[in-house]
């Protein structure tokens, strides 16, 4: 659906135009004269304005230059009975997309109307693409399964909630992967042809956090020299991922939970009511009802956002998947030596990893710069032998993890029916290391 302003003389053109595009599902406002199509451009923002170009006073030309300044990616269309290739190409310099004959056909209109849609949807992600790109966001991961059943379960609340149109919060310590999730939660939707926005909440002021999210209008601020749509409806039908939302300020946590009460909000110092169709995905590493209890973060709002809550492990707890994470993250580097000899293996499988993939992927990306060609070894693991799992907090005085890591291996053991090979591939360790934990703790 477009809102889409019609703009001719003939009433009855509007009123026959109007009609048709309603009954496509469109949302369509009249105007008979060119004065009254440019009140309207300052008071609403539209998608496409099709209009005639002979108006009077105000003409279609002079239209089309209201809406473009009004907003940049307004799709023009021109209509006339009096077509002339000078006309057309004057049109187009000043940012029509099309141009259209009189009478006009409507089966015509409609092709050019979706040609025009189709073309601006790609400008805004194009436009998107950019400045996360200029932001340094190069994109993220893409999700790897693993086989730990805390992984397992993580997937299998991803699968039932994709489909649905609930409000997500992921929440899981710093680097766990919840932006990955989040995009896959977007694409195996119904949304996945609209676009997926993030936002990093904590990278932002208040001001310009709400700038960033609602838009705003030409003069709401000293630096606001034109108007600017936000990330609600750049993001459309699609998804928006509202990272770190724990950092949020209270006066936006209040904006916020109107949008997700209402979906309807207002860009700053405007006065239109702006219909929210994004879904909404947010994530935090904070404890948000600790938050709620020290008064900096709002009771409701968490209601709000917690309706489908999925909390994402820690590296340390899914260590069954390193060997995949490690042949993915090696993956996206140039490395095309061997792989990793058994001691570089146990080195990562002994690290507590308090930085979780987000540091994995680094050490992995190091590992690669310094072997070059050759295989991986220990001496190119660069991580500190004090976050060592054997010196982990709960792990017993001679260096075990005690209770803990047995009853990982016996896990591992049983789900590999009795294989210590598969056991060792699971746990993330090779078969000499598993070797000497079964002997440690007694394990036939």
């Amino acid at each position: 659906m477009a809102t889409i302003l019609v703009v001719d003389d003939e009433v009855k053109l509007t009123t026959l135009l109007g009609g048709e595009l309603e009954d496509e599902g469109h949302d369509v406002t009249v105007a008979n004269d060119g004065d009254d199509a440019v009140r309207l451009l300052q008071a609403k923002r539209f998608d496409v304005v099709l209009t005639d170009l002979r108006l009077g006073r105000t003409n279609g030309l002079e239209v089309l230059r209201r809406a473009k300044a009004a907003d940049p990616a307004t799709v023009v269309l021109l209509m006339t009975a009096y077509a002339s290739v000078a006309t057309a190409v004057e049109a187009m310099k000043e940012g029509a997309s099309d141009y259209l004959e009189k009478p006009v056909n409507f089966d015509k209109l409609k092709l050019v109307l979706a040609r025009a849609l189709e073309n601006r949807r790609l400008a805004d992600e194009n436009r998107f693409l950019r400045e996360r790109m200029r932001a340094g966001d190069v994109g993220a991961d893409t999700m790897v399964r693993g086989r730990s059943a805390a992984m397992r379960a993580v997937l299998a609340l991803v699968e039932k909630v994709a489909p649905t149109d609930a409000t997500v919060l992921l929440t899981g310590e710093s680097g766990t992967g919840k932006e990955v999730v989040a995009r896959a939660i977007h694409e195996w939707s119904d949304r996945k042809e609209q676009p997926l926005v993030a936002v990093n909440c904590a990278a932002l002021s208040e001001t310009l956090l709400e700038s960033e999210l609602f838009g705003h209008e030409k003069g709401a601020f000293t630096d606001a020299r034109e108007r600017k749509l936000g990330w609600f409806e750049v993001a459309r039908a699609g998804t928006i991922f509202l990272d770190e939302i724990g950092e949020v300020s209270p006066s936006t946590q209040a904006k916020l939970l109107r949008v997700l009460e209402d979906r309807r909000f207002h860009r700053l110092g405007g006065s239109e009511l702006i219909e929210a169709r994004a879904r909404v995905v947010a994530a935090t590493n904070r404890d948000l009802p600790a938050a709620i209890i020290a008064g900096a973060f709002r009771e409701d709002l968490f209601y709000r956002l917690n309706v489908f809550p999925i909390a994402l492990p820690p590296l340390r707890a899914r260590r069954e998947d390193l060997p995949e994470l490690i042949r993915h993250f090696l993956g996206r580097t140039s490395y095309r030596g061997p792989g990793l000899t058994e001691d570089a293996m146990e080195a990562l499988a002994e690290y507590d990893w308090p930085g979780n993939l987000r540091e994995l992927r680094n050490v992995m990306e190091r590992a690669a710069i310094l072997a070059g060609t050759a295989a991986i070894g220990r001496a190119e693991i660069h991580v500190p032998e004090a976050r060592r799992v054997s010196a982990a907090p709960g792990a017993t005085a001679d260096g075990t993890l005690g209770e803990t890591e047995e009853r990982m291996i016996r896990d591992a053991l049983a789900r590999a029916g009795g294989n210590k090979s598969e056991a060792a591939r699971l746990l993330g360790i090779t078969r000499r290391t598993l070797y000497g934990r079964l002997e440690r703790y007694g394990i036939e």
